[in-house]
């Protein structure tokens, strides 16, 4: 009896890992490019997800514009009132800035 269920067992197992490679491997999604947000610093998660489905439901590059700038300006408003002006700067591209890439220092 103990040895029919090892086989049982045993069969059990070896199907299921047949099925698993039998099955075609999906391609990984690629990763959602998202835009940097001005100032995400200073925002709460809840108003960068609110953001970012009002930029998911603008029709055009236009709308998207038009959203960026209101935007831009109630976050620099913001920054005004709780005394921090000039510390909402846009963040520029990954990568870029002092580092230790190649480039930009004194040649020999």
């Amino acid at each position: 009896m103990k040895q029919r269920s090892i086989r049982l067992l045993l069969l059990a197992l070896t199907a299921t890992a047949a099925q698993a490679v039998a099955q075609p491997a999906t391609a990984p999604a690629s990763p959602v490019r998202r835009e940097l947000i001005y100032c995400a610093d200073q925002m709460s998660h809840e108003e960068r997800e609110a953001y970012r489905a009002k930029m998911q439901a603008t029709r055009s590059a236009a709308e998207k514009e038009v959203l960026r700038n209101a935007h831009r300006r109630d976050m620099q408003e913001r920054a005004r009132a709780a005394g921090r002006e000039g510390q909402c700067q846009p963040l520029g591209p990954r990568g870029r800035g002092q580092g230790g890439g190649q480039g930009g220092g004194p040649a020999k």
